[in-house]
């Protein structure tokens, strides 16, 4: 007995400075990055910090009559951890249909195939990767290195061409078959993991429920269509000049500096054909620099129209701002001038830091759903369009500029996009738009689980614990600090960690830290209870 009071006495010792830092309870999963120096107690990115990197070279195209998308990518990965990596971790998300897979819900029958991702090609440093080398499951394809492991802060090429079909039922999670000729693409590429510092490789698969946590890398993406589609995407349209006819590219390059909302061109304009040049197909380039994700969406019939607003003051920097709709959704001629309106707010009231992406497109899609520059929404008529529109262009910030594991920590993104959906429509109509989610109903009840339960545990309990309480957490810790201090705390976070993947200890240590106070007395009844 003395001799275990004796073991039990040295180990409170060791862990005495390691929880001296913090009254809520610490997982033991979350200790080792502390104790690493990977992540700071002050709620700072730590000296031994690191993070991995993947770039792409993409060129895909799209064949509208049978839904087939084809595409080839280069993909060059950085591993800048300490690790001598056995693996690589492929994320091939439409394997969500395919046969056996794990979904959250049901999808369209004929949505799901025997192959669902056909890989073609794929190969490792130049080298085709044996068929036993090749690990599949659910939506993961995992190749062995165990004969060529990947050292630390060195550099592999992985390169893969694949094809699928896209899912053309209305349950198509956050995509859309719109109709004939209109598509909104996401999840369309394989996409190397995340591996961190506080899991290692990335491991929930991708079942329609849990969003996002990727690696930030930059794209070049080469898209292939139809003469007569447009396609709107993640990054910056390169080509614009070699593709437009005179008048239309005019247009499209004055809205770069309008404080107008300008139509490119209309659903006439586009059917009568003089909109592009003449070629067999039209052929689309786009960059993107330190994002995490690429989407894009296109049609052969919807309008577009474009503006731009300033999001920094200092430097005069400008972020052009399309929508891109249906003529029979009679809210949509709103959405440019609202997403203008409400990205100069997030830039100098809530968050209050400059939007940090040169484009954002909202593209009238079926859903309520965001990806880097590109949001997939629904029409709302006869309903205003405010609150929609303003949610899903805030997710700028949370999860995509700041790295966030959505699948484990919702309410680090949800909650924020939940906060500002209400805030700031709230400004912009006078008081007549955004609304506080229903806690009240839910507080109390077998589903009100603490947020800090990872999400990908959740199903029933999801949305409360990603959306209602977080946002009501945010309005009340508003009301207690002060927008003097909640915003000082916001930029002071946002400043640490923007490009990087804060945890949940990175997020509540940083604001004790930036607001001078201890804040677990807060943060415990929040989102631990």
């Amino acid at each position: 007995m003395r001799r275990q009071l004796l073991t039990l006495f040295s180990i409170s010792l060791l862990l005495t400075p390691l929880f001296a830092q913090t009254t809520l309870f610490f997982p033991r999963n979350l200790q080792k990055p502390y104790e690493k120096g990977t992540r700071g107690w002050d709620g700072k990115p730590g000296p031994n910090y690191w993070q991995n990197r993947a770039n792409y070279v993409i060129k895909a195209s799209l064949e509208p009559k049978t839904r087939r998308l084809s595409g080839e990518a280069t993909v060059t990965y950085f591993n800048n951890s300490p690790d001598t990596l056995d693996r690589i971790r492929l994320k091939l998300q439409h394997d969500r249909y395919r046969k056996g897979s794990q979904r959250a819900g049901d999808v369209t029958p004929s949505d799901v195939s025997d192959q669902g991702v056909s890989v073609e090609m794929l190969s490792y440093n130049g080298q085709p990767v044996d068929a036993k080398n090749q690990r599949r499951a659910n939506t993961f394809l995992d190749i062995s290195l165990k004969n060529s492991p990947l050292p630390p802060k060195s550099t592999a090429t992985v390169a893969i061409k694949w094809a699928y079909t896209l899912p053309a039922g209305e349950d198509a999670a956050r995509e859309c078959v719109c109709d004939s000729t209109t598509f909104f693409v996401p999840y369309w590429y394989p996409q190397i993991a995340v591996y961190d510092d506080l899991n290692g490789w990335a491991s929930h698969p991708y079942t329609g429920l849990q969003e996002f946590y990727h690696e930030f890398g930059d794209y070049d993406v080469t898209i292939t269509l139809p003469q007569g589609f447009q396609v709107w995407a993640t990054g910056e349209w390169q080509n614009a000049a070699e593709m437009l006819e005179k008048t239309y590219f005019d247009r499209w390059n004055k809205a770069h500096t309008a404080a107008d909302v300008i139509a490119v061109f209309s659903e006439k304009e586009l059917k009568a054909g003089g909109v592009y040049k003449k070629n067999s197909q039209n052929v689309f380039k786009f960059k993107a620099s330190d994002v995490p994700d690429f989407a894009f969406a296109a049609s052969d019939h919807y309008n577009w129209d474009a503006t731009s607003v300033v999001v920094d003051d200092k430097t005069g920097r400008r972020t052009f701002v399309s929508a891109a709709y249906n003529t029979s959704s009679t809210d949509y001629p709103q959405v440019a001038r609202i997403a203008a309106d409400g990205i100069r707010l997030m830039s100098t009231y809530l968050p209050g830091y400059p939007f940090p992406y040169p484009s954002m497109s909202v593209f009238n899609g079926n859903d309520g759903m965001e990806y880097p520059m590109m949001c997939n929404d629904a029409s709302t008529a006869p309903n205003s369009p405010m609150t929609l529109t303003i949610h899903e262009v805030s997710h700028t910030y949370f999860p995509f500029m700041m790295g966030i594991n959505e699948q484990d920590y919702a309410w680090m993104d949800e909650g924020w996009a939940s906060f500002f959906d209400y805030t700031l429509s709230d400004s912009l109509s006078g008081h007549k738009q955004g609304r506080m989610r229903g806690y009240s109903m839910v507080a109390g009840t077998e589903n009100d689980v603490p947020p800090m339960v990872r999400s990908r545990n959740l199903t029933t309990g999801y949305r409360n614990a990603a959306y209602q309480r977080p946002q009501n957490a945010y309005m009340t810790l508003l009301d207690l600090l002060g927008y003097e201090t909640f915003h000082r705390c916001m930029t002071v976070y946002m400043d640490r960690w923007k490009g990087k993947h804060p945890a949940p200890f990175d997020f509540f240590n940083t604001w004790n830290d930036a607001s001078g106070q201890n804040l677990d007395w807060f943060w415990r009844p929040w989102f631990f209870d």
